[in-house]
């Protein structure tokens, strides 16, 4: 088995990567090989919009780093998309990820590859109450299922505005390593 995380967050030492590495790390445990994508350290470029991926079977005419993550989601089992909450929404950084999964969108091909995949979602905010993020994550999850994945947890780990915040907080790691354990 394989579980991939991907990390939308822009700052180094992110309490959202601590997150989606504690998930995986149980995820490991229990045997599953894993891999982390740190997508701010990637050139990802915006999706055109040319719908060149509807006439080439899900293809991107773009060749830039996201087609390391295509193949990652191609072949994992499992994935944990994370992005911290910024204003009421994922990152710029995550949308960017997001658009171009459009690629595989109404692809028969990858909606049959992807039913037998699992999708969860973790997102982190400094001071929003929760209410104010789930939205935004519910979303991502949705855009996930439209694709054919099947659906998996949704957290959202408030109070973590201050880099490495969520290490001293062991309700929030455990609510990290239940989403990991849940994908195995």
């Amino acid at each position: 088995m394989k579980v991939i995380g991907i990390n939308t967050s822009p700052r180094d030492g992110s309490n959202n990567k601590i997150a989606i590495q504690t998930a995986l790390d149980v995820a490991a445990a229990k045997g599953a090989e894993t891999e982390i994508f740190d997508t701010c350290k990637m050139n990802i470029t915006g999706c055109q919009g040319d719908n060149y991926c509807k006439a080439h079977e899900g293809k991107c005419a773009i060749d830039d780093d996201m087609t390391k993550i295509y193949s990652a989601i191609e072949e994992a089992d499992a994935i944990i998309f994370g992005s911290p909450i910024y204003f009421g929404n994922i990152t710029g950084q995550g949308k960017l990820v997001l658009d171009r999964l459009y690629s595989y969108f109404m692809s028969e091909k990858h909606q049959k590859l992807f039913s037998n995949k699992k999708v969860s979602i973790i997102g982190t905010n400094g001071v929003a109450p929760k209410e104010a993020c789930i939205p935004a994550l519910n979303a991502v999850l949705e855009a996930f299922g439209m694709l054919g994945f099947q659906k998996g947890d949704v957290i959202d780990l408030p109070d973590n505005n201050d880099l490495k915040a969520i290490e001293g907080k062991e309700d929030q790691l455990t609510e990290a390593k239940t989403l990991g354990e849940n994908l195995i």
